[in-house]
């Protein structure tokens, strides 16, 4: 006998962030998806899949593309927060409940300062400060190391664009070449029909990474303070 789907639709508007050119990325939406009520006994030990879909208009797939990320909530639970709550009270506090668990996580490199995306030695130093964060800070069992590991990738590649040619600096062996992005880059970096402009490479990643930080940084990325 075939499984019903409950299925909840909303419509969201992201804003665009035009940096002194005329196109932007979409700006990342942080969403957080809650469940009101309790699960009986015979069904918790079993995987609920949970289907999440992504849809804007054709005219606009020839210029951005959706990407969905799922980070667990159980990342909250790493610094002492107890993420339990009845019924559907946490469904009622909106997205207060994500900025909260977040907000316990120190990431010193955010938000970023007088960032230039498109400058080089930008990506290089932002590259250098999440290699030794990376190195020194984080526990490589955490979900949040992950995402570092993905966000330093991210970072390296827009400072050496050429990467794995041309030259480049060495890196904390901790940091392995995995990951998303990096497993990506790496294959097509043999294509040279692939490889484009540095300065678009730049914007591309600088989209890409606004995405990412998101995850775990859902403020604010850039700061002139």
């Amino acid at each position: 006998m075939a499984t019903g789907l409950l299925t909840k639709v909303i419509t969201v508007y992201p804003d665009i962030q035009f940096q002194g050119v005329d196109k932007g990325p979409l700006q990342s939406v942080l969403l957080t998806i809650c469940f009101s009520g309790r699960l009986p006994m015979q069904v918790i030990e079993r995987n609920i899949p949970v289907q999440i879909a992504v849809s804007f208009t054709e005219e606009y797939g020839s210029f951005t593309s959706p990407v969905v990320e799922a980070v667990s909530m159980d990342l909250c639970s790493s610094a002492g927060e107890s993420i339990h709550s009845d019924d559907a009270s946490m469904c009622s506090q909106g997205h207060s409940k994500l900025p909260a668990c977040q907000d316990d996580i120190h990431i010193p490199f955010l938000p970023l300062q007088h960032f230039d995306y498109s400058d080089r030695t930008t990506w290089a130093t932002l590259s250098k400060d999440i290699e030794g964060w990376l190195a020194v800070e984080v526990d490589a069992e955490m979900q949040l190391w992950a995402w570092g590991r993905d966000a330093f990738w991210l970072a390296f590649v827009a400072a050496y664009p050429l990467f794995p040619r041309g030259s480049w600096p060495k890196w904390n062996p901790r940091i392995p070449l995995e990951g998303t992005f990096i497993e990506q880059w790496l294959e097509k970096s043999g294509d040279v029909t692939a490889v484009a402009g540095e300065q678009d490479i730049r914007g591309d990643i600088w989209a890409e990474f606004c995405r990412h930080a998101a995850l775990f940084f859902p403020h604010p990325l850039v700061t002139s303070d």
